[in-house]
């Protein structure tokens, strides 16, 4: 397979070097000339993984190129998928696949059902890893990712390849309530951490903090539950404890983003989560709140 990668931060990166690692053909897809010219300087990427480090120099090119394209992988902000689907979407060829790695909900079923003639396919990783300089990779630690189909085109061979390419991916039947999971705990954690400039960990140290955890769990629970959703087997609260417990030293993405003055996923995180609920006519006062909050710190920011 040839896969041409649209985003070229940590996990999209971790996956070129997963695909190459197994054989296929990997072409990144940067998003600016000054991007690429950095790219080519430095000549590829490299990751440490443990004690190894080993280099990759898969070719790199702007959207604007011609080459067709069979094989999409987009891990780019979930706020900016639609545009990079857009930049490339005429060199798609017919019954191309499509596969989203990326936090909040809304960009692949917007995508999936305006391109039904796409093999769509959705994602949800614990993968960890990050960059101590640029280009140069570390993995923080070896998670799960689960994929699954959503559209009504298209088979199960890309699961059964990519199952080669990484021994820790799983198929989902239901892809829709995995990332509903994702949801909840992205709902529960990530915008207390910006709000409050902390650690995961930390929500839980301060009674305020956990009941306003417990609060935003709430509500979640209530919507998931009159949607027909599936989230745990346990009240997302507990489920949430457990995940900034053993996440306890982390920054939220969502927390980084404020920090540095960058967009945030906000509106395909708790913005996704309101207008189900508004839709459902389900009062959820403490999600609209964190929500009004975080996008008054990113318009601070500078970013509507």
């Amino acid at each position: 397979m040839h896969w041409h990668i649209l985003g070229a931060g940590a996990i999209g990166l971790l996956w070129a070097a997963k695909l190459k690692q197994a054989g296929h053909r990997v072409t990144l897809i940067l998003h600016t000339p000054e991007k690429l010219a950095q790219y080519v300087e430095a000549d590829g990427f490299s990751l440490t993984d443990g004690a190894t480090t080993e280099r990759f120099n898969p070719p790199a090119q702007l959207a604007a190129h011609q080459t067709p394209i069979t094989h999409l992988l987009i891990t780019t902000k979930s706020f900016a998928v639609i545009d990079a689907f857009t930049a490339v979407r005429s060199r798609l060829v017919k019954n191309a696949r499509l596969w989203l790695l990326h936090n909040g909900m809304g960009p692949q079923q917007q995508l999936t059902t305006a391109n039904p003639q796409l093999e769509v396919w959705a994602g949800s990783t614990t993968d960890g890893a990050y960059f101590d300089a640029p280009w140069h990779l570390i993995r923080a630690g070896t998670g799960t990712t689960q994929i699954g189909r959503l559209s009504n085109s298209g088979n199960d061979d890309l699961f059964e390849a990519l199952s080669k390419v990484d021994n820790q991916l799983s198929l989902a039947t239901d892809m829709t309530s995995v990332l509903w999971r994702k949801l909840a705990i992205n709902c529960a954690i990530n915008p207390l951490t910006a709000l409050y400039n902390c650690r995961n960990g930390e929500l839980l140290k301060y009674t305020d903090r956990r009941a306003a955890m417990a609060q935003l769990c709430k509500e979640v629970d209530e919507v998931a539950h009159a949607l027909g959703i599936t989230l745990f087997e346990r009240k997302l609260m507990e489920q949430a404890w457990d995940v900034a417990e053993l996440t306890a030293d982390n920054y939220s993405s969502m927390q980084q983003d404020i920090s540095h003055q960058r967009p945030t996923e906000i509106e395909t995180i708790t913005g996704y989560f309101c207008a189900k609920a508004d839709q459902a006519h389900i009062a959820t006062p403490a999600n609209h709140l964190v929500l009004e909050a975080i996008r008054n710190m990113s318009k601070g920011n500078g970013h509507d």
